[in-house]
C-alpha cells in the first residue's frame, strides 16, 4: 500500500467525565514512516493509539487503518496487520509468557512462539507468570507479543517508560530491530529516543496536533546557534557581542550565539572578535535538537521557529 497506513480526521475524543482528550486531531502516516508522537502529560498521545486500535470510538471524526475506519465491518482485518505495544499487560498479568504469546498467536491467527520467544531471549521465562517478570522483560514480552505475526504496522505507546537505563537500553535496542521496514507511530517521552529511532514528529498538546513534519525538516526552521569559548570567559565574550547587537547566552561555561546561517556568518564573527582582542580558542555551530523545537513548540504553540 502506498496511501496512507494511519488516519485520523477530525477525531475528537471526550470522556463521560466531560475531559476533552483529543480536539479535532487530524493525521496521516504514510507507508513506511516512523513517526513519533510527543506531547506533555494529558496531551492525548495514549489516547490516539487506543483510537487506532479499535479500543475507544471517537465521538467525532473518523480513525482508519490501511484505509478502513475502526467502526467499519472488515476492521478486524485491518487490525490483524498492526502489532500494538501498550504500556503494561493490563489484566493478564497472571498468565505465564508463554500463554501469553500463544493468546497473541491465536487472536492474530499466526506466528511462532518459540522462535519469537527466542528472538527476545525469553526462552527462560516462558513459565514464568507476566506479574513475576521484570519490567524489561515484561517490555520484551509486550513486543514479542506484537511481532509474532509479523506485522506491517507498530503502535508503540511509551515503550521504554519506567524502565531502568539498563533495560531502555536493551528494549530500545529491540525497537531499532522492530521498526526497520515498518510504519510506526511511536508514543514516547524520551525525545532522544524519539530522534534516533523516528523519521517525523507529531507534537500534541492539550489535544491538538501543534506539528507533523520530518524530523530533519522541522530542524531546518529553527535557529542554528554557534557555540563559542574565549581565554577572557563568557561574561567579556557576552558584553562583546552584545555591544555589537548579538543576542547570547552563556551556557556550560561557553556562549550560544543564534545564528541564521552559521556556516556563513560565523568567521566573520570570528574575525570580528578577534580584532576587539578576544582570544577565541572554541568556535562551532550546534543544529537544535529535538527537545529545543519540543521546548519550543509546546510553549508557544508555533509551527517554526522565529522570523
Amino acid at each position: 500500500m502506498t496511501g496512507p497506513v494511519i488516519e485520523l480526521d477530525q477525531v475528537v475524543k471526550r470522556f463521560s467525565g466531560g475531559t476533552l482528550a483529543l480536539d479535532e486531531v487530524s493525521l496521516v502516516v504514510p507507508a513506511g514512516e516512523r513517526a513519533c508522537l510527543l506531547g506533555p502529560n494529558g496531551a492525548g498521545k495514549t489516547t490516539v493509539i487506543r483510537v487506532l486500535n479499535g479500543l475507544l470510538r471517537p465521538n467525532a471524526g473518523q480513525a482508519r487503518l490501511f484505509g478502513i475506519a475502526t467502526d467499519a465491518a472488515d476492521f478486524l482485518a485491518a487490525k490483524r496487520r498492526v502489532g500494538v505495544v501498550p504500556q503494561g499487560p493490563g489484566f493478564y498479568d497472571e498468565l505465564t509468557a508463554a500463554e501469553y504469546l500463544e493468546l497473541a498467536r491465536r487472536v492474530y491467527g499466526r506466528g511462532e512462539v518459540e522462535a519469537t520467544a527466542a528472538l527476545f531471549d525469553l526462552e527462560p521465562h516462558l513459565a514464568k507468570p507476566m506479574a513475576a517478570l521484570s519490567s524489561g522483560f515484561q517490555r520484551r514480552l509486550l513486543m514479542a507479543a506484537a511481532l509474532l505475526s509479523e506485522p506491517e504496522v507498530l503502535l508503540l505507546d511509551e515503550p521504554t517508560v519506567g524502565l531502568d537505563p539498563v533495560a531502555a537500553r536493551e528494549v530500545r535496542a529491540h525497537l531499532r530491530s522492530a521498526m526497520a521496514g515498518r510504519t510506526v507511530l511511536f508514543s514516547t517521552h524520551n525525545l532522544a529516543e524519539a530522534e534516533a529511532l523516528c523519521d517525523s514528529v507529531i507534537v500534541l498538546r492539550e489535544g491538538r496536533v501543534l506539528l507533523h513534519e520530518p524530523i530533519a525538516t522541522v530542524r531546518q526552521r529553527f535557529p542554528q546557534h554557534a557555540l563559542l569559548a574565549a581565554r577572557q570567559g563568557p561574561e567579556a565574550l557576552t558584553r562583546a557581542l552584545s555591544a555589537d547587537g548579538f543576542e547570547s547566552r552563556i551556557a556550560n561555561g561557553a556562549v550560544e550565539v543564534p545564528l541564521a546561517n552559521p556556516q556563513d556568518a560565523l568567521p566573520d564573527l570570528l574575525r570580528h572578535l578577534l580584532a576587539q582582542g578576544l582570544d577565541v580558542y572554541e568556535a562551532h555551530t550546534v543544529e537544535p535538537s529535538l527537545e529545543d523545537i519540543f521546548v519550543a513548540v509546546v510553549k508557544d504553540g508555533a509551527t517554526g521557529g522565529p522570523a
